[in-house]
């Protein structure tokens, strides 16, 4: 045999010793090591407690939403009532922003939920409420804090509100900011809170809330009472006092209804002054809804030109006290029950 064809003999019997001796190894390894193939690495989809995205008290579980943890009532509505929010602030109806962040803590620790106007509109017309332990959320005069203080702390609630607007101050203007004066709401600022789906608007007169007119006390208050005509030397009569009404509160009606893009039909009275004339007024001027300022929890058999309200936008309202409202309304609510 040539030795060409004996080195290739030699060369294939070595290559195919090798590879059976690899094959044996490899069989061994396996057997000794218990090597397996590997499935993909479980991975965890959950979000992790430890670090959260949002801050604890802005999230709620399906769970918490659908069953209460603590029912005070069902069926009936507390409505809250706020004004200014503000560090620093002469204002009686006023406080900060830190007391009013407490409070909003509060409803959420409490298991306590705010409901949006149309909600509570449906209530009174049908009686229907889903959501126990409803609470309304209302601002009265329109100020600017509602969009730079209020509004971001209920925000990371997803706190729905109101606000009753002193229509003839809402304006895109510079003058709107004057001395000695509370800033009121810009137009823009209006849309803006609105475009949220959180924010929605109602009347709180065009310009009847009372600054320059004194009433039929002699006082500087509320002129949705009769006023007294300084150059007449006497009060206002019926039909001028009437008309006075009638004009001030479809101007304001017609007005925040038109640049809203929807029909306004809720007024608050300023300070809560109300008497026949003005609800026959606020009627005929095309309002369904009238809020006061006597406490009280709303029932849908409550009147409906005479919604009751707690006024708790004061420094001195702390959270004991809040705390006591609540405990009332739940009291009332068993009361009835038995």
């Amino acid at each position: 045999m040539p030795k060409k064809r004996l080195f290739l003999l030699m060369f294939v019997i070595f290559l195919l010793m090798f590879v059976i001796v690899g094959l044996l190894l490899g069989q061994r390894l396996v057997k000794n090591n218990t090597l397996e193939v590997q499935p993909f690495p479980q991975v965890n989809t959950s979000i992790s407690t430890s670090e959260p995205i949002v801050a604890e008290s802005n999230v709620t579980t399906v769970e918490e939403t659908a069953v209460p943890r603590k029912q005070w009532y069902r069926d009936q509505v507390v409505v809250l009532s706020y004004h200014h929010v503000a560090e620093q602030s002469n204002q009686p109806y006023a406080l900060s922003p830190d007391q009013f962040a407490q409070h909003m803590s509060f409803l959420h620790k409490n298991d306590l939920h705010p409901i949006t106007l149309t909600e509570f509109v449906q209530f009174m017309n049908t009686g229907s409420l889903p959501t126990a332990n409803a609470v309304l959320i209302t601002f009265d005069d329109g100020y600017e804090s509602y969009y730079t203080e209020a509004f971001p702390i209920m925000r990371t609630y997803n706190y729905p509100s109101v606000n009753f607007a002193i229509a003839g101050r809402v304006r895109d203007v510079a003058e709107r900011k004057r001395e000695n004066m509370t800033t009121p709401l810009s137009r823009q600022q209006v849309k803006e809170l609105v475009a949220t789906g959180l924010a929605d608007f109602g009347s709180h007169t065009y310009s009847l809330h009372g600054e320059k007119e004194r009433n039929e006390w002699g006082e500087m208050g509320p002129v949705t009472a009769p006023v007294y005509l300084e150059d007449l030397q006497r009060l206002e009569k019926e039909k001028e006092y009437r008309d006075r009404l009638y004009v001030d509160f479809s101007m304001s009606r017609i007005g925040l209804s038109d640049w809203l893009g929807r029909p306004v039909e809720v007024l608050s009275l300023p300070y809560g002054y109300t008497n026949p004339v003005v609800l026959e007024t606020a009627k005929q001027a095309g309002y369904r809804f009238v809020f006061h300022s006597t406490p009280g929890v709303v029932t849908s058999e409550t009147d409906p030109f005479a919604i009751t309200r707690f006024d708790v936008g004061t420094r001195n309202m702390d959270l004991e006290k809040l705390h006591q409202l609540f405990t009332n309304a739940k009291n009332t609510f068993e009361g009835e029950q038995s």
